[in-house]
């Protein structure tokens, strides 16, 4: 392989941003001042009103929605973008596959 192909490789590409990012990291920890809890300042604020730490249920129900919506958008895309030398056959049974897992999910 050539140096070119070498960089421009996706693992090598999403290594050197990751380093990026944990340099931009490590920098912006260097730089900034330390946390110091004097009297309330760590303490949650919400408008004026006092505000105690509470844990929330976790709740899922519009992942289903979320999901679906993917889906359809997914679909909608790779359809959409067939190129002109593929077979219709494999749009629909995409189509078809789709969909199906679609009913699936909507019936549960």
């Amino acid at each position: 392989m050539t140096a070119p192909q070498v960089l421009y490789h996706p693992v090598t590409v999403f290594a050197i941003c990751l380093l990026c990012g944990w340099l931009l990291y490590q920098f912006g920890r260097a730089i900034c001042p330390a946390t110091q809890a004097i009297g309330d300042k760590l303490k949650t604020y919400a408008c004026g009103e006092e505000a105690p730490a509470k844990s929330f249920p976790t709740a899922y129900h519009l992942f289903h929605a979320a999901f679906i919506f993917t889906m359809l958008d997914v679909l909608a895309l790779v359809i959409g973008t067939m190129p002109r030398g593929v077979p219709i056959v494999l749009g629909i049974g995409y189509l078809v596959i789709g969909l199906t897992a679609i009913i699936i999910l909507l019936k549960d």
